[in-house]
């Protein structure tokens, strides 16, 4: 039977990879129209629409209390570059504005599902050096936890569209407000952005 799911699975990956003309939002909406996935399949199936190779984990802890089955996640999203634009006193809030985003977008469009402790990381690669060696390594340089149906409770979760953005993929100043409410109901659980040194 587990084979038979890996095989969906897969096959369901591959559908959506060849499918890079929908939007992330599309892709999701797939996913969950499947009737032959479980409910943890399209958990994960749907953070893979949405963050692609920027999700470099994910945890999945099915729960169930009186009133029915809830899930506790764990998401490491990260990128695939050790280069940035960004300055030093700019770059630790805009990675925490990327997982509040991450975290928003995962939230609204899984609103379906019954979400109790949520935890994502953010893993990047960095340039390091050792001697004479230089080579670059993924590090998980931040890690925060929340209460996922508190998050959706946030004023301006549930009204505004995450995915609202200028013609420049940058988000509206709403989504910024309720973006900006996100990191501060978050607990961190990890912090390493000042041993980053930017060049």
């Amino acid at each position: 039977m587990s084979q038979i799911v890996s095989i969906v699975l897969i096959f369901s990956a591959f559908f959506l990879l060849n499918d890079c003309s929908k939007s992330p939002q599309e892709k999701v909406k797939t996913v969950l129209a499947n009737a032959q996935l479980s409910e943890e399949d399209k958990i994960k199936m749907a953070a893979f629409s949405l963050f692609g190779e920027r999700l470099k984990e994910i945890d999945i802890t099915k729960v169930d209390d009186t009133k029915g089955t809830k899930y506790e996640i764990y998401l490491g999203f990260g990128g695939t570059s050790a280069l940035t634009f960004l300055g030093s006193d700019q770059y630790a809030n805009q990675m925490k504005l990327e997982l509040a985003l991450g975290t928003y977008r995962f939230l609204q469009c899984l609103k379906g599902f019954r979400i109790g402790k949520y935890r994502m990381s953010l893993i990047k690669p960095f340039f390091i050096k050792n001697g004479e060696a230089r080579g670059a390594e993924e590090f998980e340089i931040y890690r925060f936890r929340a209460d996922a149906e508190e998050l959706k409770t946030i004023e301006g979760f549930q009204e505004t569209d995450s995915f609202a953005s200028d013609n420049y993929d940058v988000p509206t100043e709403k989504v910024i407000e309720v973006l900006n409410r996100i990191v501060e109901n978050w607990k961190v659980e990890l912090d390493q952005f000042a041993r980053i040194e930017i060049k």
